[in-house]
């Protein structure tokens, strides 16, 4: 067989194999927990949470050499390909490759390969077929991957000096994308930084005509706003249109609303206007189904492509008066200061809820509404930056995967 895409200075076809054919298949294990002597030594200890498509460089946690002999626990090589077997959420199937010589866990199988195959060729191979890969998981309650399921995994490949030739121009592909997410990342660490910097008033913007704009005021939020609590929503009236609905999946970390195929919600149901929402509102969403509270109390301000939506149970529609404007409310209300109340008042155990009485009673220093419009259009000049390598590190990606598509079979 033959792939659709290929370096023209090649033409022989490829051939197939079993992984068990080509690499032998093994897994960690995990000293045991009580006993102190077998923690907190030298040796690397991988968990499925740090194989995400990568290259491992470092663990979370580290056993001893009396940990290691006296556990299933084995110690890998470099170079090694790691397979989550099962773990939470979307983990079963993902792929990464050991930088460093390290144990794991019994959730990890390990893959090491035969001289004569190239490790970043077979990687991006098992990477490019994720999804097929999760599909095999075992027939159960809980779906997970085995040895032996890894082991009848069948791949084709080329002569070794094809498989380099392809491994390194992917490999250049994914630094590129690496390039991407780091300068999103540093974007998105300068706009943090620069948020405590104008909130906590270390800078200060001046008028447009040079001159220095009054001192904040010393306000509580509940007498600048009203609140709008939402509507429980019955479950019989849901379907595959209708009205939008805003629930807490469709919230993020940065304020702005996520809707895709698979977390939006519609419904059939008729309701108040009261709870209809449109582009430029604010909303808070009061409750979190996360053990991390990341997503309690945060902010999202509807853009135009969000649309008109409407306003679930939990999440609160915020109305500004005169004083105070929605967009510098949003990156307020983003502040790790606001967060940190949040959650430190925070009610119930496995779900977390706020109320309108903690979010009414959040006091803050406001400037004067010129002062808001140009912290607020200064943030958002960062946010569209950050939006804009956000773009293209799904470009890249899409990229990738159409080569992936091509260049193997």
């Amino acid at each position: 067989m033959f792939p659709k895409l290929r370096f023209q200075e090649f033409d022989g076809a490829w051939s197939n194999s079993k992984i068990d054919d080509i690499a032998v298949v093994t897994s960690g294990g995990t000293p045991s927990r009580s006993n102190l002597t077998f923690w907190d030594g030298n040796i690397p200890w991988v968990t499925t949470s740090l194989v995400d498509f990568n290259i491992i460089q470092s663990a979370e946690e580290f056993i001893t050499q009396k940990g290691l002999d006296n556990s299933s626990a084995k110690l890998f090589l470099k170079n090694t390909i790691l397979m989550a077997m099962y773990g939470q959420g979307i983990t079963r199937g993902k792929v990464a490759i050991l930088g460093i010589d390290a144990t794991t866990n019994q959730a990890c199988a390990a893959i090491k390969l035969q001289s004569n195959y190239d490790t970043q060729f077979i990687f991006q191979n098992l990477m490019s077929r994720y999804e097929e890969i999760r599909d095999l998981s075992n027939d159960g309650g809980q779906k997970n991957l085995s040895a032996g399921i890894i082991k009848e995994i069948e791949v084709y490949y080329p002569e070794k000096t094809e498989q380099i030739k392809i491994a390194s121009f992917l490999s250049v592909v994914d630094e590129k994308i690496s390039q991407f997410n780091q300068k999103h990342e540093l974007l998105s660490q300068y706009k943090q930084g620069m948020m405590q910097k104008l909130f906590s008033q270390q800078i200060r913007f001046k008028a447009d005509d040079g001159s220095e704009f009054g001192e904040w005021e010393k306000v509580k939020l509940g007498d600048l706003v009203d609140l709008i609590s939402g509507f429980a929503f019955k479950s019989d009236y849901f379907a595959e249109d209708g009205h939008k609905l805003i629930t807490p999946k469709n919230f993020t970390t940065t304020g702005k609303a996520s809707f895709t195929d698979i977390n939006t919600k519609w419904t059939t149901e008729e309701t108040d206007e009261k709870y209809i929402c449109c582009p430029n509102d604010l909303l808070v969403l009061l409750t979190d189904l996360t053990q991390s509270c990341e997503l309690l109390g945060k902010p999202v301000l509807l853009n135009q492509d969000n649309g008109n939506v409407l306003l679930n149970q939990r999440i609160v529609k915020v109305i500004t008066r005169q004083k105070i404007q929605n967009s510098f409310l949003l990156y307020l209300l983003l502040t790790d200061s606001y967060h940190e109340l949040i959650v430190s008042t925070a009610s119930g155990t496995t779900v977390k809820h706020s109320s309108n009485k903690v979010l009414q009673s959040y006091t803050f220093e406001l400037p004067c509404l010129e002062e808001q419009t140009k912290i607020a259009n200064f943030l958002s000049a960062i946010d569209q930056k950050i939006e804009v390598v956000a773009q293209q590190i799904e470009q890249a990606k899409t990229w990738k995967k159409g080569l992936l598509q091509q260049m193997f079979i």
